[in-house]
């Protein structure tokens, strides 16, 4: 058991802390009957509250809260947060909001994070059983693509690299992936990242390129994908520039094909623009599963079960659920390993 007096002069790291505090407000929302995750506000004791019950550290200030905030947006060069409540200059007795404009693959990062982590671990978990027992001479070749999701995707993934044998190639065009796999902490020697060259676009984090054949050419094992919007079984993004790209890799790229959602995707509207494909393209669906006792269901949850009738469960974990494509042609016995539990 912790000293007391250890355990309150302990502080996270100002990059910890703040992935800390978006966890907690996706766990709200999830919690909650608001539809979008911008309309939690959340008073400074809640959140200290939680910081206390999850990482047994008692925050007094709030000031000193936000000012590690503060100082983690100005480094990062975006705006993450907004204060409500108190105009007053210097009052302590404030709340906390997401900032309404997340607009940059850097800022959604952060958003419905918890999500996003727990899709992460199922798309692991599929790749692991593919390969479990499999020689150490076959590398894994994976495509990333675009999305915030990816870079929690590529995060567990250095860690999945140290435990296997086998070598891991990862083609991407995310400068996300990019940059979490090329850190120091990364076993490099186990990782290889191809990538395109072309424009980068500074809002989808993304090189976009008309190289095509740069991904269309190679072998994969699993090709995973995110996408913007799902709206009566079409795919949309929101950066038309992406559209030829994306259209391409899941239409024309060799190996089983991953889409991961939060299911904040699955809207009424369309995006304005051409769909890129279909949900049923897809041989596997990966959504993050919650643990709540509510009777009712948000929009975007009763918009997903829509489309559950075209695919059948093959892993409902109490993180995550897999779903995989009802058509038999694409069900093989490699493809459905049993889970350890």
């Amino acid at each position: 058991m912790p000293n007391t007096s250890e355990s309150r002069k302990r502080r996270l790291k100002q990059k910890d802390l703040v992935t800390s505090i978006f966890r907690i407000f996706a766990d709200e929302f999830e919690n909650s009957e608001a539809q979008s995750i911008r309309e939690i506000i959340l008073p400074m004791d809640r959140i200290k509250q939680l910081m206390h019950e999850r990482h047994n550290i008692d925050y007094r200030s709030n000031h000193w809260i936000y000012t590690q905030l503060k100082r983690y947006e100005e480094d990062l060069g975006e705006r993450l947060f907004r204060k409500v409540g108190s105009a007053e200059k210097g009052a302590h007795d404030f709340k906390l909001a997401i900032f309404d404009d997340l607009i940059t693959f850097t800022q959604k990062k952060h958003l419905y994070i918890s999500g996003k982590i727990k899709i992460a671990n199922g798309v692991i978990d599929i790749i692991r059983n593919r390969f479990h027992g499999r020689s150490p001479t076959r590398n894994l070749v994976l495509l990333l693509g675009a999305g915030s999701s990816m870079y929690h995707i590529a995060e567990i993934l250095g860690s999945y690299s140290k435990d296997v044998d086998h070598g891991i190639q990862v083609y991407t065009h995310n400068l996300g992936v990019i940059e979490r796999l090329m850190a120091s902490d990364i076993d490099r020697t186990k990782i290889d990242v191809f990538i395109p060259g072309g424009r980068i676009d500074p809002v989808t984090h993304c090189i976009v390129s008309s190289d095509t054949g740069f991904f269309t050419d190679v072998d994969f094992d699993f090709i995973i994908q995110g996408t913007s919007v799902v709206n009566g079984g079409h795919l949309y993004v929101e950066s038309r520039s992406e559209i030829a790209l994306k259209k391409a890799i899941l239409k024309k790229c060799r190996g089983d094909k991953i889409l991961v959602l939060t299911k904040h995707e699955c809207r009424k509207e369309a995006l304005e623009g051409a769909s890129y494909g279909e949900i049923t393209d897809y041989d596997y669906v990966v959504v993050p599963k919650f643990q709540m006792s509510r009777s009712w269901k948000k929009e975007y949850e009763v918009e997903f079960d829509e489309y559950r009738p075209l695919f059948q469960p093959m892993i409902i974990n109490w993180n995550y659920e897999i779903l995989v494509s009802e058509e038999p042609a694409r069900i093989s016995p490699s493809r459905l390993l049993k889970f350890p539990p």
